[in-house]
C-alpha cells in the first residue's frame, strides 16, 4: 500500500509540473474539495440521505458561531442572547431583515421548525433538556430549559438552522407526536428502567412515516433555500457550484462570487488538486513525503495548518461479537497494536494514545485527566508479552502452526474493516491487521465501500473496526461521553456498549448514562472533571473501542493565486474548523477576510 502511494505521488508531482492549472489572476472565485450525493441521487434536501453535502454550511447558519480558542461568539442569524431564570431560559434575539434563498423572511418560526424537525428525526439529546420552544415575536425565541447548564446552551446557540417553516411546517405536527414519545422514552431512561416495547414500537412506526414525508422534499436545485452568502447553482458528478447570495446581509463584505466544491474521491485525488493549485484549500491526510512535495510545489503561496479537530481515530470492538465480547481478548489487542506506528502510517501529523483508552482528547489530557487519576487505569502500552500472558491467563492458546486459538479451540480470525475512500483509514487496518497477524491472529484488512460500510457499522455487522472514536467539539469531553454512553449515541449503537449497566470504579459503583445526564446538568466545574474521569475510568476498563490517533486537520490554503487574506496560524479563527470545516471559510468569505487575488 505505501509503494503504491509513493508512486503515485511521484506521478502526481511530474503531472503537476506539466499541467499546473492556468488560473485567471483576480477571478472571483474559490475553490475546496468535498463529497455530496451524485446526479441523480442529488436530492437538495439536507435531511434527506447523504444531505446537500459540502454545500452545507455555505448555505445554511447557526444563530452564532463559535470558536473555542477564545471563547467567543460571533453573531449570524442572532445578534444577541440573555440568559435569565438562573440559567433556565435562553432568550435569542434573532438579525431583522434576513431572507431565505427563496426571498422568504426569516422568523423565530423557523428556528422553532428546525428544532422540531430535528428533535423528531434524530432524537437530538438536547430536546432532553428542552421543555418548550416559545416565539413572542417574529425576531424573538425563547428557549425554556430544564437545566442551567452552558453546554446545552451552547449546542442550541450553534446548530444550523434549515427548516424553513413555509417547507417544512406542515410536519409539525407529526414532528410533535414523536417527540411526545421520545420523552416518555427519555423518562424511563432517565430512571435506568427499561423502555416498554409498546413505546418502542409506537416510536418506530411514527418515525418511518415520518421519515417518508420528509425525505419526499425534493427540490433538487436550486436546494431546500438557507439563509447563507452563497446558494447552491449547479450540481454535477464532478463539482458543486454555488453562487453569491446577492441579498444576504453580508453581501457587502463578502467578495468572492463563487464558490466551486469539486469531488473529494479520495485523498490521492486531493494531493492532486493541491501539487496543480486546482483548489485554494484542502485537508486530506497527508504522510510526510506527500506535505513536503506540496509545500515545495507552491513555496511561499502554500501555508499548513495544524489545528486539532476534536476527534480520535480508533479501533472498535463489536461487543456483541462471539470472540470480541471477551474484555481478556480486547485487552490483549491493545497491548498488541503499536499505536506510535499506526499514527505514522495513517495520519502522521495526528497525537498519539500510547497507554489509555478514554474519551479525553490526548491533547487536554493535563486539563481533565491528571497523572494521579490516570494511575488508576490499567495501562494498554505496545507489549507483546503482556498480550500474551493475558490470553493464556485466559484460556486461549497457540498452535503449532503459530496461530491463536480460543478456549474452545477455535483460530482466532479478524478482519479489521474500514471505509474505503479514506486512503489514511486503509493504511491503518492494513498496519493493524499486519501486526495482529505477525502476532499470531488470523487477520486481514477489508476496506469497504461507504454506502455499504457506514450501515454495516450502525448494524454491527462487523468484528473489529478502524473509523471515529470519541468526539471532543469543541474541545470537551461531553460530546464523546454522549456517543458513546448515552441509549443510541453513535459510538453506543456501534459497538453495543451497555451504558445502563451499574460500573465498579474507584469513585463507587457508576452508571454512565446517568452520569451523562449530571455531566449536561451540572454547573460545578468540579464536579464536571470527576464525572469525566469516571467516565473515561469505565471506557478504560471496559474497552468497548482503543483510541489511536486524536486527529489534528492538516489544512493546507493557498494563497495569492485566487484568494488571499489567509489570518495567522495563531488566530483562533481555525479553531471554528472541527466538525465542519466549511463554516470557517464562509466566516472568512463573508467578512472580507479573504478576498479575491487583485488582477
Amino acid at each position: 500500500m505505501i509503494k503504491r502511494f509513493i508512486v503515485a505521488l511521484t506521478i502526481l508531482v511530474f503531472l503537476a509540473s506539466i499541467f499546473t492549472v492556468n488560473v485567471r489572476a483576480g477571478t472571483s472565485e474559490f475553490r475546496i474539495g468535498g463529497g455530496w450525493p451524485l446526479p441523480p441521487g442529488y436530492h437538495g434536501n439536507p435531511f434527506g440521505p447523504g444531505g446537500v453535502g459540502a454545500a452545507y454550511w455555505f448555505m445554511y447558519e447557526p444563530l452564532f458561531y463559535y470558536l473555542p480558542g477564545n471563547d467567543t461568539f460571533i453573531p449570524r442569524l442572532g445578534i444577541s442572547y440573555e440568559v435569565t431564570d438562573d440559567g433556565k431560559t435562553l432568550i435569542v434575539h434573532l438579525r431583522e431583515g434576513v431572507l431565505w434563498h427563496d426571498g422568504k423572511p426569516f422568523t423565530s418560526e423557523d428556528v422553532k421548525t428546525t428544532w422540531y424537525i430535528i428533535g423528531a428525526l434524530y432524537g437530538v439529546t438536547w430536546w432532553r433538556y428542552i421543555e418548550s420552544i416559545e416565539t413572542p415575536d417574529p425576531h424573538t425565541v425563547i428557549f425554556k430549559l430544564n437545566t442551567a447548564s452552558p453546554l446545552v446552551r451552547l449546542r442550541i446557540l450553534v446548530e444550523a438552522l434549515r427548516a424553513p417553516k413555509h417547507i417544512f411546517g406542515h410536519l409539525m405536527s407529526n414532528a410533535e407526536e414523536i417527540l411526545k414519545i421520545r420523552k416518555e422514552m427519555w423518562s424511563y431512561e432517565a430512571r435506568g428502567e427499561k423502555v416498554p416495547e409498546e413505546l418502542s414500537e409506537k416510536l418506530g412506526k411514527a418515525l418511518a412515516d415520518f421519515r417518508e414525508k420528509v425525505y419526499a422534499i425534493k427540490p433538487g436545485v436550486p436546494t431546500v433555500p438557507g439563509t447563507g452568502p452563497y446558494m447552491v447553482t449547479r450540481v454535477t458528478e464532478s463539482e458543486i457550484t454555488l453562487k453569491k447570495f446577492e441579498k444576504h446581509y453580508k453581501a457587502a463584505t463578502t467578495l468572492v462570487d463563487t464558490v466551486r466544491i469539486f469531488r473529494w474521491a479520495n485523498n490521492e485525488v486531493m494531493w492532486g488538486y493541491l501539487l496543480g493549485g486546482e483548489i485554494d484549500a484542502g485537508h486530506p491526510a497527508s504522510p510526510p513525503d506527500v506535505n513536503r512535495a506540496i509545500l515545495e510545489r507552491w513555496k511561499g503561496k502554500m501555508g499548513f495548518a495544524l489545528p486539532s479537530d476534536y476527534s480520535i481515530f480508533a479501533l472498535l470492538f463489536n461487543l456483541e461479537d462471539s470472540l470480541m465480547k471477551d474484555p481478556a481478548l480486547r485487552r490483549a489487542i491493545a497491548h498488541v497494536i503499536d499505536k506510535k506506528k499506526v499514527r505514522e502510517v495513517c495520519y502522521y501529523f495526528g497525537l498519539n494514545y500510547e497507554k489509555y483508552a478514554p474519551i479525553v482528547l490526548r491533547s487536554i489530557y493535563n486539563k481533565w485527566l491528571p497523572e494521579d487519576v490516570l494511575a488508576k487505569f490499567t495501562s494498554y502500552e505496545h507489549d507483546l508479552k503482556k498480550a500474551e500472558e493475558i490470553l493464556l491467563a485466559a484460556g486461549y492458546t497457540k498452535g503449532e502452526d503459530g496461530l491463536w486459538r480460543t478456549p474452545e479451540g477455535k483460530v482466532i480470525e479478524i478482519e479489521v474493516q474500514t471505509n474505503a475512500p479514506y486512503s489514511d483509514w486503509v493504511l491503518a487496518a492494513d498496519e493493524i491487521a499486519r501486526e495482529l497477524a505477525a502476532f499470531g491472529f488470523k487477520a486481514v484488512a477489508r476496506p469497504i465501500p461507504s454506502e455499504i460500510f457506514w450501515p454495516g457499522l450502525d448494524a454491527r455487522n462487523y468484528r473489529v473496526a478502524f473509523a471515529w472514536g470519541p468526539a471532543a467539539w469543541p474541545g470537551h469531553p461531553l460530546e464523546g461521553a454522549y456517543r458513546l454512553f448515552t441509549v443510541g449515541g453513535e459510538l453506543q449503537r456501534r459497538t453495543g456498549f451497555d451504558p445502563l449497566k451499574t460500573y465498579d470504579t474507584p469513585w463507587g459503583p457508576a452508571v454512565p448514562a446517568k452520569l451523562v445526564d449530571e455531566l449536561l446538568t451540572t454547573t460545578d466545574p468540579e464536579r464536571q472533571k470527576e464525572i469525566v474521569q469516571i467516565l473515561s475510568y469505565i471506557a478504560n476498563e471496559e474497552l468497548p473501542l482503543v483510541p489511536i490517533v486524536e486527529k489534528r486537520i492538516g489544512i493546507y490554503y493557498l494563497d495569492g493565486v485566487r484568494v488571499t487574506g489567509w489570518p495567522s496560524e495563531d488566530d483562533p479563527a481555525w479553531t471554528l474548523t472541527p466538525g465542519g470545516i466549511e463554516r470557517f471559510y464562509v466566516l472568512l468569505l463573508s467578512e472580507g477576510i479573504l478576498k479575491p487575488v487583485a488582477g
